[in-house]
C-alpha cells in the first residue's frame, strides 16, 4: 500500500498540514504527486525520519521555515553515505568516530596558531628586507633614482599580500622629510610553474608618474595584466616566468624610466 510521508512527518512533530506550502519536484524513483512525491513502496520505509536542517524564510505576515526531511530509501542512503565519511575522516584523523569533533577542533586550532605564526615571520622578513633596501637606497643617494628588481619564490595562495609586506615597512622606513627618490619591482613565482601559472609584480616607488610609467610598460613587454594608483602598481602574469627573459625585461622596463 502507498502512504504520504509527509502526511506522517507533520503529524508526528505537530504541525498541520494544511498550512505547510508544498511544491512538486520530479525526482528519480519517486512519483509526481500533490504530496510532493514522496509515496514509498511500503509504509516500514517510513519509521524513521531525519530533519538535516531548517531554513527561515523572511514573510512580513508571519514567521515561516521551509523544512527539510529524509526517510525511506533516501534515507538509509544519506546515512551510510555519512557513516562512510565519518569512517573515512577518523582514519586520517587517527581517532575513533566519536573522537571526530574534537579531533577536528583540535586540528583547526593548531592551523591557526601555525598561520599566525607564519604572518608573524613573514612580517619580520618584510621589514629585514625594507631595512636592506632603505641601506641602499641611502648608500646610491644624490647618483640619480635608485631602481632594483627583487625575484622571490613563493608557494603561497596569497603571494601579493607578502610583497604588499614589504611595501608598507619600506614606506615606514623611509621618513618623508627625507627626499629618497626609489623605483622598486617585486616579483614572485611559484616554484613548480605551467603555462597556466600566476605570478605577482609590485611595483613601488618615489614618484607616482614613474610608478605609473613602469607599470604600462610591464604591460607592453610581459603581458602583464593590473593597475594602480599613487605609489604602488600591482599586476598578475600568466605563463611560465624565465629569469633570462622576464627579469631582463623587468630591468630594461627600469632602466628606460
Amino acid at each position: 500500500m502507498e502512504s504520504s510521508a509527509l502526511s506522517l512527518l507533520t503529524a508526528s512533530i505537530g504541525i498541520r498540514e494544511s498550512s505547510l506550502e508544498c511544491k512538486t519536484k520530479i525526482s528519480t524513483g519517486i512519483t509526481l504527486s500533490r504530496c510532493c512525491g514522496t509515496h514509498l513502496p511500503s509504509i516500514h520505509n517510513l519509521q524513521l525520519f531525519l530533519i538535516p536542517h531548517t531554513e527561515a524564510l523572511s514573510r512580513s505576515s508571519a514567521t515561516s521555515a521551509r523544512l527539510y526531511f529524509l526517510c525511506g530509501p533516501r534515507l538509509i542512503t544519506h546515512l551510510t553515505s555519512t557513516h562512510s565519511h565519518l569512517t573515512n575522516t577518523s582514519s586520517i584523523l587517527s581517532c575513533g568516530p566519536p573522537l571526530v569533533p574534537e579531533r577536528v577542533a583540535q586540528v583547526i586550532e593548531e592551523r591557526k596558531r601555525a598561520e599566525k605564526r607564519v604572518t608573524e615571520a613573514e612580517r619580520e622578513l618584510a621589514e629585514y628586507i625594507a631595512r636592506d633596501l632603505v641601506e641602499q637606497i641611502n648608500r646610491e643617494n644624490g647618483s640619480g633614482i635608485f631602481k632594483r628588481h627583487i625575484h622571490r619564490t613563493d608557494d603561497t595562495t596569497n603571494a601579493l599580500a607578502f610583497l604588499t609586506s614589504i611595501a608598507f615597512a619600506l614606506g615606514a622606513a623611509i621618513s618623508s622629510e627625507e627626499k629618497r627618490h626609489y623605483m622598486v619591482v617585486l616579483s614572485s613565482s611559484p616554484s613548480t610553474q605551467s603555462t597556466s601559472s600566476v605570478s605577482t609584480v609590485l611595483v613601488l616607488g618615489s614618484d607616482d608618474l614613474k610608478v605609473k610609467a613602469a607599470g604600462d610598460g610591464l604591460k607592453a613587454k610581459l603581458g602583464v595584466k593590473g593597475g594602480g594608483k599613487g605609489p604602488r602598481w600591482s599586476g598578475k602574469f600568466i605563463g611560465i616566468w624565465k629569469e633570462n627573459r622576464e627579469d631582463e625585461a623587468i630591468d630594461g622596463v627600469l632602466e628606460a624610466l
